[in-house]
């Protein structure tokens, strides 16, 4: 599967990930839902960190005329984020580090060795 399902979501307490429909969604792919204990953002250091950076490379999201600029710009700052901006944490992006990992995965793991 490319694009596989979370087994688990975890997220802060906002209300937005608090909603019947978020949540529902959530159950219905069978994900287990996990939040960061209230007035405990160092709990969720990893998205904290990932929404600030998007957000700053994102800029300003009134500056679009139609959602679909919006949604492309959306797209578009993921891409480079994960595919071209080198995470300080990784000294690569992560889809380079996912690639190397994997690599190492398998020749280390290999089936009937």
């Amino acid at each position: 599967m490319k694009n596989p399902r979370p087994s688990i979501f975890h997220s802060d307490n906002g209300s937005e990930y608090d909603s019947k429909a978020f949540t529902e969604a959530l159950e219905t792919v069978g994900a287990l839902i996990s939040r960061s204990a209230p007035g405990c953002p160092w709990e969720n250091g990893y998205q904290e960190s990932f929404y600030d950076k998007f957000k700053v490379d994102l800029g300003d999201p009134s500056r679009f005329k139609t959602l679909g600029e919006l949604v492309y710009a959306i797209y578009q700052t993921m891409y480079i984020y994960n595919n071209s901006r080198i995470h300080s944490a990784l000294k690569m992006p992560p889809v380079q580090f996912a690639l190397q990992t994997a690599a190492v995965y398998n020749s280390s793991y290999k089936v009937g060795v």
